[in-house]
């Protein structure tokens, strides 16, 4: 009885051997197709901003020649619809005015941004506007409302040196002591630089107008409102000192577009440039292209486009 025993058992060991390698190599193939169709889902993905991009940057281009020749369109915001090939594209025109010029902005209305927007206490939001007026100034003297200066970035273990000077890029202002990534993303697309103390009425995109003023579809109501009748709706107070109501000029010089497009597989995309409308040496197109992002993916934009 016992050679049989043994068999018995050297049988169900190579079965249990046999079954650990039939699962191991499931798991490696299982694995495989999960990488493989991770890999296609990645190259379809890449495939439809690059389709998107070119429409992206066609709009763009149209509306930037545009400008060039009728400036109309750089005194006032506008939503542009354009239809490329068989797909429509949006852009959004920004004049500068109409943003929040963090070099020259008064800290009351940085504070309310930082608050309203950014969901800060009003003792942060009171500090944290201190820093970047000190950031930006060219003394060396903390502001006594919680500013920072080269003293106070030493003592929080940065090696951030205060600029001392207007910001030319906005990502700049990353580096101020107690800005956070999470916040800068929120308040960036209310920023600009080249603008004025107070954000133009007629230049302001909705989604400022609404934030500041803390309600909701008053952009919108505005600019589909006469000019002249745009000044009485704001609310007396914080919110006319936040905006001014002088009609626009001759245009500004410095233009925020976002173009948007939603391509047949059902996803939006963005693509954003600053122009400034003077040419430079050398340049093969008659304005200066400032600053460009890369096209990215994002939710369906409601309030700005109503498509």
């Amino acid at each position: 009885g016992g050679p049989v025993i043994v068999s018995r058992r050297k049988h169900g060991a190579a079965l249990i051997m046999v079954l650990w390698t039939v699962k191991a190599l499931s798991l490696v193939v299982l694995a495989g197709s999960r990488g493989a169709r991770q890999h296609t889902q990645r190259v379809a993905l890449e495939l439809d901003r690059m389709r998107a991009q070119v429409v992206l940057d066609g709009a763009l281009q149209l509306v930037a020649g545009n400008m060039i020749t009728d400036k109309a369109l750089t005194r006032s915001y506008r939503r542009l619809q354009m239809r490329l090939g068989d797909v429509d594209a949006w852009v959004e025109v920004v004049p500068s005015s109409g943003l929040i010029d963090i070099n020259v902005v008064q800290p009351e209305l940085l504070q309310v941004l930082f608050q309203r927007v950014g969901g800060l206490t009003a003792g942060e939001a009171t500090a944290l506007a201190a820093r970047i007026h000190d950031f930006i100034d060219p003394d060396d003297v903390p502001s006594p409302l919680g500013g920072a200066e080269l003293a106070q970035y030493r003592a929080a273990g940065s090696n951030v040196v205060p600029r001392n000077a207007g910001i030319e890029d906005l990502s700049e202002l990353k580096l101020v002591l107690g800005m956070t990534p999470e916040l800068y993303e929120i308040i960036v697309p209310f920023l600009g630089i080249n603008g004025q103390q107070r954000i133009a009425l007629y230049s302001a995109p909705p989604a400022l107008i609404d934030a500041l003023s803390g309600h909701h579809g008053l952009g919108a109501r505005l600019q589909a409102s006469p000019p002249e009748l745009r000044g009485g709706m704001l609310e007396p107070g914080i919110t006319t000192e936040l905006f001014s109501t002088m009609p626009a000029g001759g245009g500004d010089q410095t233009i925020r577009l976002r173009a948007f497009v939603q391509t047949r597989d059902q996803r939006w995309w963005q693509r954003q440039v600053w122009l400034d409308l003077h040419p430079t040496l050398g340049s093969i197109t008659p304005w200066t292209t400032r600053a460009v992002e890369p096209t990215r993916r994002i939710n369906k934009p409601e309030q700005e486009l109503n498509p």
